[in-house]
């Protein structure tokens, strides 16, 4: 198993492009209401959309989405789900793939 960090600015909105294996991915953060919500496509089709960002737990998680591997946010420093105001320092993006 392979994880790779995805650097992400600390912003209420951003858009990122990087490529993750194979894959072309776009991902969109967004804080609204005191939540991180993620947009994920692979490839330019849709993967997730509007998913709550919490720590440790994989954002696409089924399957069936045409994406290769799991995204996660980890805080670096305790148990709390990621926040405008340290992102990509305290509350990393996270890539992890079999291949």
């Amino acid at each position: 198993m392979k994880v790779y960090t995805i650097p992400i600015a600390d912003e209420r909105s951003q858009k990122l492009s990087v490529t993750l294996g194979k894959q072309e991915v776009d991902i969109a953060l967004t804080m609204r209401l005191g939540k991180l919500y993620i947009d994920v496509k692979a490839n330019r089709v849709p993967v997730v959309s509007g998913r709550v960002c919490l720590n440790k737990e994989p954002i696409v998680n089924e399957s069936f989405r045409p994406f290769v591997g799991e995204l996660y946010f980890e805080d670096l420093q305790g148990n709390d789900d990621p926040v405008f105001g340290e992102l990509g320092k305290r509350f990393v993006l996270r890539w992890v793939t079999n291949a």
